[in-house]
């Protein structure tokens, strides 16, 4: 299966979420959850194919 790696963290690398999934609306949504208390995230995609 192939997924991807998303990393989000504030504008300064504070570290906020890691996950992983396969679902690109799925990882939208969560990272709008975060971006509402947090507007300046840096999110860095890569593939996770544990």
């Amino acid at each position: 299966m192939n997924l991807t790696r998303y990393r989000v963290e504030e504008a300064d690398g504070t570290f906020l979420d890691e996950f992983s999934t396969n679902a690109p609306d799925f990882a939208e949504e969560r990272i709008g959850r975060i971006r509402k208390y947090h507007p300046d995230l840096t999110v860095t995609e890569t593939p996770d194919n544990d």
